[in-house]
């Protein structure tokens, strides 16, 4: 009786253990999709409250660059700063990149074929890089990436 006793406890315990990882791991699910539905990307800059600043377009001209400057958040204490987005003409789909907080300046330029750099004059900590890399799908054509950098600027940001 000593070995089935203590083969039920075993079991008993290890079922604990299995049932406390399936809670934590149901609760950790929720969580991320409840960040996903609410808070994870904005509205597209088209439908809401921006003005776009500057337009370039991809090597392969299947997506758009946009940088706007926007105002987001309640009346009373309002979001203003400046948003990167890629447009994909082909999927009519928006992907945000990188947000600052309302600066000197904020640019895009391409250094290398498929490598952006956001030129900024914010402090490292005011610019936030949503996507380091990003694929693109143009049309008829095969799925691309283009890498991003963010290189601060001290003097007249380029254009």
């Amino acid at each position: 009786m000593g070995i089935i006793s203590s083969i039920q406890a075993f079991t008993r315990r290890i079922g604990l253990w299995l049932l406390a990882a399936g809670i934590t791991l149901a609760v950790l699910f929720t969580a991320v999709l409840i960040y996903k539905l609410t808070v994870y990307e904005p509205a597209p800059p088209t439908v809401a409250h921006c003005q776009s600043l500057q337009l370039i377009s991809t090597p392969d001209n299947g997506g758009e660059i946009h940088v706007y400057q926007c105002q987001r958040g309640q009346e009373s204490a309002p979001w203003q700063g400046y948003e990167v987005w890629l447009y994909e003409p082909s999927l009519e789909d928006w992907t945000r990149l990188a947000t600052a907080q309302l600066g000197e300046c904020l640019t895009v330029s391409w250094q290398r074929d498929r490598e952006l750099v956001i030129h900024h004059g914010h402090s490292r900590g005011d610019i936030n890089l949503a996507e380091s890399s990003v694929i693109y799908q143009p049309a008829n054509m095969p799925a691309n990436t283009i890498s991003i950098s963010a290189e601060r600027t001290d003097t007249e940001c380029p254009l």
